[in-house]
């Protein structure tokens, strides 16, 4: 019996306080408490929120959140800047158009629950290539995006997505980035 009453006062102690423990479902997805970390480009815009150290996920309209990739900024002697990064390029996204302009496709990551996505320098910036939710697909490719251009080829290729949006990361988040 005193076994049963300590059972059940620690039982009653614990569910007494789970509201304090247990994180509220309905604040998922909502606006983070203003404590919180975020990558902030040169305008003191939030750009993204972290995932990882290199990982940042951007919203990039819609509710879609997608992987973006950034780097450390070095100074002429090859010294990394303190506190400062900026978006990574070196990406590659496949095309089912000889020329890089239609059926644009790319590869999943290798984290779960993070969608496909590809980065590319281009001369407008960098472009964040973003890929559907769902099953990897086999595609007919004609053409690859490099950050030096435009490659074409002719190949089946299977794990791909299909780029449902692209953002400019460059424009709509300029570098320098910073944590804060």
């Amino acid at each position: 019996m005193t076994r049963w009453v300590i059972a059940a006062g620690i039982a009653a102690g614990i569910a007494g306080h789970s509201a304090a423990w247990a994180q509220n479902a309905t604040s998922v997805g909502s606006t983070p408490p203003a404590a919180a970390v975020g990558l902030v480009d040169s305008t003191g815009k939030v750009a993204a929120r972290p995932f990882n150290d290199t990982i940042m996920l951007v919203t990039v309209g819609g509710g879609v959140v997608a992987p973006a990739l950034i780097r450390p900024i070095y100074d002429p002697d090859r010294h990394m800047a303190s506190g400062l990064a900026t978006w990574h390029s070196g990406g590659t996204v496949l095309f089912t158009s000889s020329d890089c302009t239609a059926g644009a496709h790319v590869y999943s990551l290798p984290h779960a629950g993070v969608r496909a996505a590809a980065q590319v320098q281009t001369t407008s910036g960098i472009i964040l290539h973003v890929g559907a939710i769902g099953p990897a697909t086999t595609v007919a490719i004609r053409s690859i995006l490099y950050d030096t251009g435009c490659a074409p080829v002719t190949v089946r290729q299977s794990g791909l997505f299909p780029v449902v949006t692209t953002v400019n990361l460059t424009t709509a988040y300029p570098p320098p980035l910073s944590f804060q």
